[in-house]
């Protein structure tokens, strides 16, 4: 197998990786900052991604189903403005313990590695 298609292969694997173990960690960010339904997580979901990785909705479901079985997230039914009531889902006591965890034992030191490791080699001149 030549080079080219090892890498691509393993980057389209990182990729899912990525998206499988950090959706959840993302949807529980964007429910601390208010209420939302699950189009509304799955479109903020590719604009963060800027349209270089698309969300399934029915992962999202999947991970939402999972967060309100672990009692991280609650929802609700509320009428909309416009269209058929919609399911909200609100972040829990235990969701924002979660997620405050979370992110101070993992997220702020790999970013921060990361950033530095970065940083490093645009000093060195081998990234661009």
């Amino acid at each position: 197998m030549k080079i080219e298609k090892i890498i691509e292969k393993t980057s389209k694997t990182w990729e899912k990786e990525f998206k499988k173990g950090f959706t959840a960690y993302i949807i529980l960010r964007f429910l601390s900052g208010k209420d939302m339904y699950g189009y509304e997580i799955k479109s903020k979901l590719d604009e963060l991604m800027q349209s270089n990785t698309q969300f399934q909705e029915s992962g999202i479901y999947q991970n939402l189903k999972k967060l309100k079985s672990k009692k991280f997230v609650t929802s609700e039914t509320r009428k909309s403005k416009k269209g058929p009531k919609r399911k909200y889902y609100i972040i829990t006591k235990s969701g924002k313990e979660l997620l405050k965890i979370f992110t101070n034992n993992f997220i702020y030191p790999v970013s921060k590695s990361i950033v530095e490791m970065i940083e490093s080699e645009k000093i060195k001149g081998e990234t661009k």
